[in-house]
Formats: C-alpha cells, structure tokens, sequence
C-alpha cells in the first residue's frame, strides 16, 4: 500500500476581491526557490499549485513538476462567469496531460468550494461575501449543491476529453458532490470551535465510506493563522484582515505561531487515524499578506502560509515550517 501523500499548497497567485492579487511577486526563478525548500526542507512530496491566470499556473506546475515533485493543478478564476471557469478547467487538463505525458506525476482538481467561488450558486456579489453569508443562506444549500452537480458533471467533461490522468474537486465540508465523477475525493477540512466536537467522527465515516468503494480521499485543504486564538477559528482566522485602501490587521492580535504550528500537527494526528490517502497543507506562503514590525500592518498574522512573507520577496520559517519539517523528516537549514 503507497504512504500518505505529503503535500503543501501553492499559491501561484489568485485575484480575490477588489483585485487583491495573493501573489504579485510571482516568478518562475521564485517558484523553484521555494519548491527546493518544500522539497528538500519540508519532506513534501507533491504540491498544490494554484492560480487564476492559466499561463501562470502553467509555469508554475511545469516549475514544481521539473522540481521533483508530484503536482495537483487547480484553476481558481473566482469570482468570473462559469465559461471562464470552464476554460481555464480546459487549459489546466491541457497543462496536466503536457505534464503527464513527459512522465511527471500529476492530477487535476477542477475547482475549489464552486458554490462560494462562482456566482449564482449561492447569494452575494463577491467570494468573501457568499462566504460570510453562508451560516444565513444554508437552507438554500440543497439548491445550490444541485447546481454544483451539475456544474462539475460539465466540467469533468472538459477536463476528461483533455487529460488522462486522475481527476478530483476540493469540497468544503456543506458541499455534496456527485464522488462517482472523480477518481479521487478531495475535502477542504477546518476544524473549529464549531465543528471540534464532531470532525474525527465525519472525516472518518466519509473516508470509510470512499474507501469501501475504492476511492482514495485527499484532504487538499487544512490549516489556521499565527495569532493567538485563531485555531479557533481556523476557516474564518483570515477574516481578521481589513482595512479600505491598505489592508490593516486588528493591533490587538498577539503572534502565537505554536499555536498555528500545534494545530497542524493535531490535524495531521487525526488524518492518520482515519486513514487518509493524502494532505494538503494551506499553506506555503501568502505573499501579499507581508510581514511587519509596524502595528496594524503585521499583515503575515492574517496569512495561513507556514512561512512569513516580506516585502522584497524573501520569506522567513515560521515555527509550524519547522514542525512540518520533523514530521515528514526534512531538513530545514
């Protein structure tokens, strides 16, 4: 039986809300210096690449793929119209079958949480605010997964007609997909002070469940910021961030990166016993949420990468980079 998959995603850069682009010091020369360190420091040994331009995230899997390293492609055009979302599903299987056929170990995960990622499935304008709005419109949730089906059934089409290799979807946990389309379930799973009580229990009955009918289970999304009570929070921790104009962070938060560094590893505890396929931590680096002495303007506390981002590109290991490192034995410098 192959080991766990030990993975870590990457943000190759996605534009969120008001043109908030998460990674605007993008380069191909950057990305392998990072997916040097994920490999060789961190133990990784597959990435989640992320973006929501298709040339970049092209680079960026082709980066990651002559790296070593096994690659999950996943388009994140938020916030565009279905036929966006579809060709950019397009142009990703383009990318992975390129990918696969060189002999590079690659799969496709054909969108992320579509039901707050794509308008019309769910009330509210933006991302964000579908998100923020969902412990409101959750009786409208039967509706909304219907046209989830749907939408994914369309894009498993496209991406199916281009790419032979393994596909998946990254649900968060109100999403019900149809799993009978896709070769490998993938969940996004948080735990919080909401869910505590319950989470080893419902991610060990979906596993069961995926595995009595042979599907592997990928768990392409877990993890929580580096303040003081975010583990809390988990899910919504980087709803700390605002600010109109230059984002600011509450000066009230207090750095706790054992904190973020405890929470993966209790996460990590928990995926093991329920005997899940492969993990994904969130992740590497958030590069426009930098780091700062200046109060307000620490904007690395509202960020869940394991790394601290600066200003001119560089990043600095926080204490759950190095906790990640002994657990998929690393060696950090």
């Amino acid at each position: 039986m192959r080991d766990p998959v030990r993975g870590i995603g990457y943000d190759a850069g996605v534009v969120y809300e008001k043109n908030f682009d998460s990674n605007p010091v993008f380069s191909e020369r950057s990305a392998r210096r990072d997916y040097r360190a994920i490999r060789a420091e961190l133990g990784c040994d597959a990435v989640l690449v992320m973006a929501g331009d298709p040339g970049r995230l092209a680079v960026a899997a082709r980066c990651a793929a002559e790296e070593g390293l096994g690659v999950w492609l996943q388009p994140r055009p938020f916030d565009r119209p279905v036929p966006v979302l579809r060709a950019a599903v397009r142009a990703a299987a383009d990318t992975a079958e390129r990918l696969r056929a060189e002999g590079a170990e690659v799969g496709l995960v054909v969108g992320c949480e579509l039901t707050l990622s794509t308008p019309g499935m769910l009330p509210g304008p933006t991302f964000w605010t579908r998100g923020t709005l969902l412990t409101v419109t959750f009786p409208l949730l039967p509706l909304a997964n219907a046209r989830l089906r749907r939408l994914l059934g369309a894009l498993v089409r496209d991406a199916r007609e281009r790419f032979a290799g393994p596909v998946s979807y990254g649900a968060g946990s109100w999403e019900r997909p149809d799993w009978e389309l896709f070769d490998v379930v993938g969940v996004d799973r948080y735990r919080d002070a909401r869910n505590a009580w319950r989470f080893e229990d419902d991610l060990r009955a979906l596993v069961d469940r995926q595995h009595a009918r042979g599907r592997p289970v990928y768990v392409f999304e877990f993890g929580t910021c580096a303040y003081r009570g975010a583990a809390r929070r988990a899910s919504t921790a980087a709803g700390v961030l605002g600010g109109r104009g230059e984002p600011t962070v509450p000066r009230r938060l207090v750095r706790d990166e054992r904190e973020q560094a405890d929470y993966l590893v209790e996460l990590l505890d928990v995926f093991d016993r329920v005997g899940v396929d492969g993990t994904f931590v969130w992740g590497f680096s958030e590069p426009a949420l930098t780091r700062s002495d200046e109060p307000g303007r620490d904007l690395d506390l509202a960020s869940y990468g394991v790394v601290a981002a600066h200003a001119d590109g560089t990043w600095t290991p926080k204490q759950a980079y190095h906790a990640l490192a002994h657990r998929y034995g690393g060696s950090p410098a």
